[in-house]
């Protein structure tokens, strides 16, 4: 059971957090250390937050996803992200709970809000589906309001390269009457061709790579895990050695690897443990912290959610308790020149 005052605690516990750069990091107040890797790495110290499944709803209430606080969550991020003045925020999808008109108009207006810039690829829940009782704006306008020019997406934040991913939607419509997810050939294609030109890497797709299959029981992940064709995927970003992936859709954070890529899988910012991660690259590495964006009310709030509302939501939610009870989830030494005096 979680206990009185976990967020409270996440943010206090004591743990290693010297920023990759060679000064102590503007962030540490944030929250724990997440990880820490030694690649990707940018001459330009680069702070990124990163928020998934945000499943913002202007109706529904209530359930694991406690969607009466979905808004609430939402505009906490934004303020964070301007509070820390950051280079950009990527949505890794679900950024609405059914990809309603309303919905997506929330979302819009509350990023009206957002000082940095910010890209977002789409969620199964973002995309239209043939089980829709409402209409869900196709994905050009998905597009046109979160990408700089469609799918994929190279974006340039400071020293890093967001490259972009749609692994909710293919061109053949296969993916309209489920959740699944898959990179189309031609994305793969752009891919294999894009990467050579980058310099740090960091590829986010709202799918996910199989890193996790070893740790699957009867409540854990869901028949949409992992992307249909992972192994394609993965062999094209192992090809050109990506230091990290990053998806959500699993609402547990984690850490895992993959034919030598890493994957990082992002915590649910809708239900527990009601958090966004924040990246700090620099010169000798990346930094993630965990960042709670409710308090400690709020947090029991979305774990009693959970344990109540079904059999999954009750494993998962005890999945992220263990995690979290884990930070940092990897520690990587970073590779320190060693200077004269």
């Amino acid at each position: 059971m979680i206990e009185d005052g976990t967020a409270a605690g996440l943010r206090n516990e004591s743990h290693s957090t010297e920023a990759v750069s060679e000064s102590p990091s503007e962030n540490a107040d944030a929250g724990p250390l997440f990880a820490r890797f030694s690649h990707p790495r940018s001459a330009t110290r680069t702070t990124v937050a990163v928020v998934s499944d945000a499943h913002v709803s202007t109706e529904k209430r209530g359930t694991w996803k406690v969607f009466h606080r979905t808004r609430d969550r939402f505009e906490t991020v934004i303020a964070d992200a301007n509070a820390r003045e950051v280079d950009a925020v990527v949505f890794a999808g679900d950024l609405t709970e059914d990809g309603s008109v309303a919905d997506f108009e929330t979302v819009r207006s509350l990023l009206s809000d957002l000082d940095a810039p910010h890209v977002a690829v789409p969620g199964n829940h973002d995309v239209p589906k043939s089980f829709d009782s409402h209409e869900t704006p196709p994905l050009s306008s998905f597009e046109s309001a979160f990408t700089p020019d469609g799918f994929p997406f190279h974006e340039r934040v400071g020293g890093v390269d967001v490259i972009g991913l749609n692994s909710a939607s293919t061109p053949d419509g296969t993916l309209s009457d489920c959740h699944d997810g898959r990179i189309s050939a031609d994305q793969l294609a752009w891919l294999d061709d894009t990467l050579p030109k980058t310099d740090a890497p960091i590829v986010v797709s709202h799918h996910n790579l199989p890193g996790l299959c070893g740790e699957t029981d009867a409540h854990s992940w869901r028949s949409s895990f992992p992307i249909r064709n992972a192994t394609d995927v993965a062999d094209v970003l192992s090809e050109h050695d990506v230091p990290l992936h990053v998806s959500g859709h699993l609402h547990v954070p984690a850490i895992a690897e993959t034919r030598g890529v890493r994957e990082l899988v992002a915590p649910s910012l809708c239900s527990f443990p009601q958090a966004y991660l924040l990246f700090e690259i620099g010169p000798l590495g990346t930094a993630v912290r965990f960042v709670p964006t409710a308090d400690p009310a709020g947090t029991r709030e979305a774990y009693m959610h959970a344990k109540k509302d079904s059999a999954r939501s009750d494993a998962l939610a005890e999945m992220t308790l263990d995690r979290l009870a884990s930070l940092p989830l990897e520690d990587e030494p970073l590779l320190v020149t060693n200077r004269s005096a």
